[in-house]
């Protein structure tokens, strides 16, 4: 069959197009809070007051002028890249978790650091199962755990009780809720997604959102207490 030098022309068209990225836009919102914030009395600290203190704050709902703290955003649908792992870290100091939530992609690393001059043991729960459980008694100890499926991993220490943490691990595309209550994820491929907001205390909300090729899509959220 002979291939005449229009059809030539457009296959090169089409071979360029091809090999050009995908358009891609980017997501943005805020999270805020409805009403009045809850007043939450701090933890009594029950023992190793010395390094905890007499409380510790309770840090469940956090809301600043308005905006809502700890969230995590999570981007599902057809077409999304998986985030390439990394290595976050999560700090013991003064019996507190630093910082309180915090987001990763599947098959990253944590590294576990204890900064306080005496014993936690961190116990890390996805779903029902004991994801890692380490007694870690020296100041300044690191240790390294795989975080290697998606889901909620719940932190918890069994000597503090009330010491407690958040990370959620994503498949897909992710970002923590700042001060301000704003949040950004750039690079989206065109296309139509379910966009979930997720606090710990106050639940999940979803919502769909249809990126354009350029250019901006908004997805905000309000959470209440009620």
């Amino acid at each position: 069959m002979e291939v005449t030098v229009s059809s030539r022309r457009i296959l090169a068209v089409l071979l360029a197009a091809a090999a050009l990225p995908a358009a891609a836009g980017d997501l943005k919102g805020t999270v805020s809070y409805s009403g009045s914030p809850p007043k939450l009395a701090p933890f009594p600290a029950t023992r190793d007051q010395k390094v905890c203190g007499q409380s510790v704050p309770n840090e469940s709902v956090e809301v600043s002028n308005g905006h809502l703290e700890n969230v995590v955003i999570t981007v599902k649908g057809a077409g999304l890249a998986k985030p390439p792992p990394h290595t976050i870290t999560l700090d013991q100091h003064e019996c507190r978790y630093h910082p309180h939530v915090q987001a990763t992609s599947a098959g990253s690393t944590l590294e576990i650091l204890n900064s306080d001059p005496m014993l936690h043991n961190i116990h890390g729960y996805l779903g029902n199962q004991t994801l890692f459980n380490l007694a870690m008694p020296i100041k300044g100890q690191k240790l390294p755990r795989p975080l290697p499926r998606p889901g909620l991993v719940r932190i918890k220490c069994d000597v503090h009780g009330w010491m407690s943490g958040f990370i959620v691990v994503a498949d897909g595309p992710y970002a923590v809720v700042g001060a301000d209550g704003s949040y950004a994820i750039s690079g989206l491929p065109a296309g139509s997604y379910t966009v979930t907001a997720w606090h710990e205390k106050l639940g999940e909300k979803t919502a769909q959102v249809t990126v354009p090729a350029s250019g901006d899509a908004t997805a905000d959220f309000t959470f209440s207490g009620s």
